[in-house]
């Protein structure tokens, strides 16, 4: 069965919300636990287990027993979505919008929907709305920058990759602090798509980080990483021994042939 990926920054608002909760009321530490936060307690070891199915029977459950709570129907939404059924996660992310007009996650997910099935221009617009919301989320400006990636239109794409950097500088690393994305994985030309992020870093001076993506693009086979020589994108960094040094390693320039014998 199919499974879909989402931003970790919502699966992992999904998995913290009791201890949230707790923050909000310190006394809920000391508390027994309820039924709610045992229900809660369940469906997060059933996402953890990938059990799905389990989940989304208790979020299902949670989001009857408190209708107002719009936070359920979106962890209902993102168990549908794991587990493969994608017009019903639609559905409760639409719902969850409906509780609460404001609630930016929920947005994201929804046009994560859209984007699963290539619906691009849709997707885009749920990301807007969820950034109109709450403006400072670098993984929703990369959700956007992948959306736009697909339908070719590179200078829009870039242009949301550098706000999501400009946000989070590690928000392309797939593993470590929430608002990291796994939504990369999606993305169909990987090589092009780093060989880009490179030259953002590049523009910027970040030498390091452009080392990085420029690997990965030559990792992924793109067979142009060369042309970082020429780009003037690359200009601020081609002083840079280690980019020289990858350069060289990667795609190294064409030996020119011996010059004929005099005669």
């Amino acid at each position: 069965m199919k499974r879909f990926f989402l931003p970790v920054i919502v699966l992992a608002v999904c998995f913290f919300a009791p201890w949230l909760r707790a923050q909000e009321d310190p006394a809920a530490l000391s508390a027994p636990p309820t039924q709610r936060d045992k229900d809660e307690l369940q469906a997060r070891i059933y996402m953890a287990k990938k059990q799905y199915p389990d989940a989304v029977q208790v979020y299902a459950r949670l989001s009857q027993e408190y209708p107002k709570d719009a936070a359920y129907l979106n962890y209902l939404g993102i168990a549908q979505l794991q587990g493969g059924k994608m017009d019903e996660a639609r559905k409760s992310f639409d719902r969850a919008t409906k509780v609460d007009r404001r609630f930016s996650d929920a947005y994201n997910n929804l046009g994560a929907t859209y984007y699963a099935e290539k619906q691009y221009k849709k997707a885009i617009s749920q990301y807007q709305r969820s950034l109109s919301l709450k403006p400072d989320v670098a993984s929703v400006y990369t959700n956007i920058g992948y959306a736009y990636f697909a339908q070719k239109q590179l200078p829009k794409a870039m242009e949301a990759f550098h706000k999501a950097l400009t946000i989070d500088p590690r928000v392309f690393e797939e593993t470590g602090r929430a608002g990291s994305i796994l939504s990369y994985r999606s993305v169909a030309d990987r090589g092009l798509f780093n060989f880009m992020l490179a030259k953002d870093f590049a523009q910027n001076g970040d030498a390091a980080n452009c080392v990085v993506y420029l690997r990965r693009a030559a990792d992924e086979g793109y067979k142009d990483v060369g042309k970082a020589r020429t780009d003037p994108a690359f200009a601020k960094v081609m002083g840079d021994p280690n980019v020289k040094a990858l350069l060289d390693e990667v795609a190294p320039e064409p030996t020119p042939p011996p010059a004929p014998p005099r005669s």
